[in-house]
This record gives C-alpha cells, structure tokens and sequence, in this order.
C-alpha cells in the first residue's frame, strides 16, 4: 500500500559489488549507504486532507519523535543541571511555533489531574508530513508548510522521576474535531496547526497537554546522525522488497538514513503494520539507551553538538521555558528503560468512514485508558486488559 512520496523516484538498490547501472535485480545486504540519492518532494501545496490518501513510506518514521523529546529534556535539561548558564542560551536556539494554549478557552480544556499526578507533564509530539524539500522544523526551517501529522504520540513525564509514558495516536484514527466534524486525528494540524491538534488530543483525551514539539523527517535523520548512529538487535533475517533491503539477523548500527529504512519496513514482516509498530518502538528504546549513555560521558563538547543537532530539527511551543526545563531535571534523573511504557491506544482495528480508510479507536476502554494514563496507572490497567506494551522486541 505505501507507495513513494509525490516527487520521488523509485530508488534502485544494489549489492555490494554488483554494477551500479544497468542492474534490475540486485539486492542490498545492510551496510554502505542504502538510499543514496533519495530526495525530498516539493512541497505539493494547500490541500484538503479529505482528498484520497497517498500513503507516504515515510508514515512510520514519526514514531521515532521521541528522539526531539528525549534529546530536548535529557540533554538540554541534564545540561542545566551542570551548567545552568547556558539553558537561555540552548533555548534561545529552539525554534518556536508560538503558543498553542492561548487561543483554546479554559472552559474547553480538560482540568489538571489531582494529587501527585497533576505534577507531571505531558508533552504532544507530532511529526510534520510536508513533502518539502527544505526543513520545515527546527532552527534550520527556511519555511512554514501547515502539513498534517504522520502520527501523533503523547509522551507523559511522571513526577519525581517515576517513569514515563509513550502513547502512540494512529494517523488515521477517525476522531471528533473540534469545529470541523469527525475526520483523521492527523487533519487537526492541517486545519488548525498545533491549537487545534492541541484541542483534538485533549478533548479525545481528556488529558492536559502541557507542551507541544513537533519534527520533520529530515531533522529525525539529523539527529540519528548526530547520535552516531543506534544499534539494533534484528533475531531474524528478513527482506523488504518495496526498497530490495535483506536486514540479516544479529547486531547492526544504523545511521540516520538507514534508520529510515528500517523504522519504515512493513512488507518484510510477517505481522506487516503490527510488526512495524514493535520495530519503531524497538528503535526508540535503543534511541534512549543511546541517549542515556552519551549523557553519562559528560562531556560537554559533545552535549554541546548534541543539542546543536536538536535545534536544528525540532519545534516547541513558546511555553517552554527556563522555569519549565527546571521543572523537568527531577523528573529525568529517575528515567530509565525499564520504567518507560510504550503503547498504542486501543482500537478495535481497520474500516471505512466514506471513502476514508480509517483506524476505529475502542471506546469502550479509551476512558479508562486515558484515566490511568493520566493517574499513572497505565500499566496495571494495560495488563487488567491484555494490552500489549511495544518496543521490548524488534521483529
């Protein structure tokens, strides 16, 4: 179903070894520089989401936005924990879309959570599906394009340094927008960027977003590359044949634009979306040990370079602060892998609304979902009903 984005050639892919012209039937073995001369598409311009989807290979890549998340708090706020002097000056670096809270009354929004879970923070992290061939995020951003979000995710910080939550939003989850009638969850920011895609999360939510950062696939790679690159443990050989890509089993270290490639293979996997949903939280989980790793080198020179990277390819909202940042310090100390919940919300699987192929979210559990997301009971509630944590496998 995924077909190349509008503008981009097929790639053709070759063995190592193999001609590199002339060649129609060559494979890739993993390692080299496996998409060489993939390009971004121009910007197609102003549209309507209602049109008929084309599905963009890139779809899956925003789950890895956890990467602009991580890198923002960990580093930026590790960084002020050591030296706090340059925090205004990191911030001043963050490229900001503004405030998406202020346009949106009170009366609309859900109330914080009592007790000890009103102090944690919770963060909408979108990935901008533009198809520009410049940034659109970031500090490099050399244009504003209102696109719709590949995928939503809410990344939920739990006060005193308890653990956090990653739930992922499938894009096509057919969901009420405020003002314009039920449509794709990912048509809010088209509309109405981060306000409205703030106010669509919150009222089928009802959780309060406190901060909103949103990402392009360029600046993903960016960061990836800034990284030096994730290991990923693949137990079994498989082959993608929509980029003729044979990831063999065993240990591998991706750069930035092979980490596109894997976090974007389905027709390789047996279980095809579901098995990509465990791969690209897979690939977050590495992500974060490799964050973790790197923050404990304490090595100022390279935080320095690493959050250089990140202003290049993340946006936040003007709320985000020094107060704010410093805030978040306790919070990051405690994090670790084997307190962070990866999860999809519920839904009941695939279907129609017209001609729209959508995802039917379950609203039979979403409240109680929602509630022990906000409650910090996420856990505890997900295994009551069977509900898979991703990202402790990658198939």
């Amino acid at each position: 179903m995924d077909g190349v984005p509008r503008g981009v050639a097929p790639v053709e892919i070759w063995q190592a070894g193999m001609p590199q012209s002339g060649d129609q039937g060559g494979h890739h073995v993993l390692g080299g520089d496996p998409v060489a001369g993939i390009q971004p598409a121009a910007d197609p311009g102003a549209g309507s989401p209602a049109e008929p989807r084309v599905l963009s290979p890139w779809r899956g890549v925003w789950k890895v936005l956890l990467v602009s998340v991580t890198v923002l708090v960990v580093l930026v706020a590790g960084a002020a924990a050591t030296i706090y002097g340059a925090v205004n000056y990191y911030l001043s670096s963050v490229h900001r879309i503004g405030n998406p809270f202020e346009s949106i009354p009170a009366v609309q929004r859900p109330p914080r959570a009592a007790g000890l879970a009103g102090k944690d923070v919770t963060f909408l992290v979108g990935g901008l599906d533009t198809r520009s061939a410049v940034p659109t995020t970031g500090s490099s951003a050399q244009t504003v394009i209102r696109g719709r979000t590949d995928t939503l995710m809410l990344v939920h910080l739990l006060a005193g340094g308890r653990g956090a939550y990653v739930v992922s939003i499938p894009r096509d989850s057919w969901v009420p927008i405020p003002g314009r009638g039920d449509g794709k969850v990912n048509w809010a920011y088209f509309f109405g960027g981060p306000s409205l895609a703030v106010r669509t999360v919150e009222a089928l939510t009802h959780v309060r977003i406190d901060h909103v950062a949103v990402v392009d696939w360029a600046g993903f790679r960016a960061v990836t590359d800034a990284l030096g690159g994730v290991t990923i443990n693949i137990p079994v050989k498989s082959y993608d044949p929509a980029n003729h890509v044979i990831w063999t089993a065993g240990v591998h270290h991706l750069d930035g634009r092979q980490a596109l490639l894997y976090v974007r293979d389905r027709y390789g996997l047996p279980g095809g979306d579901f098995d990509r949903e465990l791969r690209q939280q897979a690939f977050l989980r590495a992500v974060f040990l490799e964050l973790h790793h790197q923050a404990e080198l304490s090595d100022p020179l390279h935080v320095n370079s690493l959050v250089h990277a990140l202003t290049k390819a993340v946006s936040v909202d003007s709320t985000l602060g020094l107060t704010q940042i410093t805030h978040l310090v306790p919070m990051l100390r405690g994090l670790n892998i084997s307190n962070i919940v990866f999860a999809t919300v519920p839904y009941k699987g695939t279907g129609w609304a017209g001609s729209q192929s959508v995802v039917w979210l379950n609203r039979s559990l979403d409240a109680g979902f929602w509630h022990a997301f906000e409650y910090d009971t996420l856990p505890a509630f997900m295994q009551a009903h069977s509900l898979q944590q991703l990202g402790a496998s990658t198939p």
